[in-house]
């Protein structure tokens, strides 16, 4: 740059009403020029500057750093940039600058020249990027500790690791609102008050606003109640962060966050901590919801479960059905036996496809129905090609399997017909395990084929045993080697009482922590 192109600019920049600064140094590094918004930086005016060093006229930290990139730019004759120190101006407030130094030259004439642009708010909107992210980051967090989260004592858990690990609180209690005894939620982490206290979570929960009280001093101030005085006498709680818990369904509670030091609470911690709780209750929402329909269907499914066996001369006939793990919906396992006009059995193992209320639906409409058509036809081909009708015709009811036969109790003849269920085992007395079917690879219920059936005739004290696939199937053993370990539990005891068989069937294959549920039925022809 030539001292003319400097001229130029300074004369251009010292009247502007902009946040752009320029100066000029001679080699000596005194100011030979600089407009009105770099000499008012530092609450001096244009004549304090000119003819002076920056060690005489600015701040130390400032100074020095002028006069060593003045020097850098007379020795090296490059350009630089470079972030100014921060200097309070004169409303108290830091503008953050950004600079730039040239080399001035012409003949024998070197000088240093240098422009100043205010960075302030390109900063600002930086760092609001920089928090917004974080922010953003620590959300994502607590949805993913949420999103596994099942029941409500499962999100209780959830919270408590996201007040401790995302929040930094040391303590964290939670109330639901409902009867007592509703949550098992007693525990270290939960605070309990007399109705009518003025307390923090009372306050909240009665008015759903949030309240941050940043130290026991602020607390004292706000809430009189004597017992909750008390409390902050004992407690190594420095600091409360309370904030409701609602859902489009209403109020559900409050959650609160204590910290073992004050806190600022500033407006960006605030705005995310309720951002927290607006997750804690999406997450406590759809458990709420969940328990309410998984109690709904425990009752439907328990409800349409036969209270008890018929007794039926010539036959033994028992049954075991287990629901899946307390932290899964409950599924559409079913069976029935019942005696038909003839004097023959129908028996019957059933599983909707799905879980929760609509399988359970689907289970209780297909076991009606079934009743039903056995009644009117008891042959097994009659029976599921009805069913396929009404599956076909709409209903709770995408996908069902099922194994049903007819035994005439005299003779020990089985009629046996399945629509994509797991076949049922026999179990002789002396001769082999077999597994059987009607004789045909078959598709569910909902998926209409022409269905068969087939004939066998048991021996005396033969077994005939059928289940669903939760007792063979789990995420830890595949298919194949549930029946076979099926099998060989089988072997081992065939000569057992019908329940000691059942009992055993169950403790040995049910896995822990079982998704689906579990049904095994077995019958034995006396002969």
């Amino acid at each position: 740059m030539r001292p003319a192109d400097a001229q130029r600019l300074l004369g251009a920049l010292a009247g502007a009403d902009a946040p752009v600064g320029f100066a000029v140094f001679d080699d000596q590094y005194r100011y030979l020029a600089i407009n009105a918004f770099l000499a008012e930086r530092t609450g001096k005016t244009i004549a304090d500057h000119l003819g002076r060093r920056p060690s005489e006229v600015l701040p130390p930290e400032l100074s020095a750093h002028t006069e060593a990139m003045i020097d850098r730019v007379l020795r090296s004759g490059e350009t630089v940039k470079a972030d100014e120190p921060p200097v309070p101006n004169a409303t108290g407030s830091v503008p953050y600058l950004r600079s730039t130094w040239y080399l001035v030259s012409e003949a024998d004439r070197r000088e240093v020249a240098m422009f100043v642009v205010d960075d302030t708010s390109q900063r600002s909107a930086l760092s609001a990027l920089r928090h917004s992210r974080a922010r953003n980051a620590r959300l994502l967090e607590v949805a993913e500790e949420l999103a596994e989260a099942v029941t409500v004592a499962d999100v209780a858990a959830a919270i408590t690791v996201i007040g401790r690990a995302t929040v930094g609180a040391r303590w964290i209690g939670l109330t639901l609102l409902g009867e007592p005894g509703d949550f098992a939620l007693d525990g270290p982490y939960v605070s309990h008050w007399p109705d009518d206290a003025v307390t923090p979570m009372a306050e909240v929960i009665r008015t759903g606003w949030p309240v941050f009280l940043p130290s026991k001093a602020r607390a004292r101030d706000e809430f009189a109640h004597e017992g909750f005085r008390a409390f902050l006498d004992q407690t190594d709680e420095e600091a409360w962060a309370v904030l409701p818990l609602t859902a489009d369904s209403g109020r559900i509670g409050a959650v609160r966050f204590a910290f073992s030091t004050e806190q600022p609470f500033e407006s960006e911690v605030c705005r995310f901590l309720r951002a927290v709780a607006q997750q804690c209750s999406v997450a406590l929402e759809r458990a709420l919801l969940f328990e309410q329909e998984r109690t709904a269907t425990a009752s439907l499914t328990e409800g349409l479960k036969p209270p008890m066996l018929p007794i039926i001369d010539g036959l033994e006939v028992g049954a075991r059905s287990l629901p899946g793990s307390t932290d899964h919906v409950v599924g559409g396992d079913w069976y029935d036996v019942f005696e038909l006009p003839d004097g023959t059995v129908s028996v019957v193992v059933g599983d909707v496809m799905g879980h929760g209320l609509s399988a359970a639906s689907g289970m209780g409409q297909l076991r009606a129905a079934l009743r039903a058509l056995a009644l009117t036809d008891a042959d097994p081909v009659a029976v599921l090609t009805g069913l396929d009708r009404l599956v076909d015709g709409g209903g709770a009811v995408e996908l069902a399997t099922v194994v049903y036969f007819v035994i005439d109790p005299r003779e020990g003849v089985v009629r046996l017909g399945d629509a994509g269920h797991l076949p049922m085992v026999r179990i002789p007395r002396d001769d082999e395990l077999e597994l059987i079917d009607s004789g045909t690879d078959t598709t569910p219920i909902g998926v209409a084929e022409p269905r068969f059936s087939r004939r066998i005739r048991l021996g005396a004290g033969e077994i005939l045993l059928a289940f669903t696939d939760g007792l063979v199937e789990s995420r830890s053993r595949s298919l194949e080697e549930g029946v076979t370990e099926l099998l060989d539990c089988l072997e081992e005891h065939r000569q057992a009482p019908l329940d000691v068989i059942l009992d055993t069937v169950v403790e040995r294959l049910r896995t822990a922590g079982a998704s689906d549920d579990l049904t095994v039925l077995a019958l034995r022809w006396r002969g």
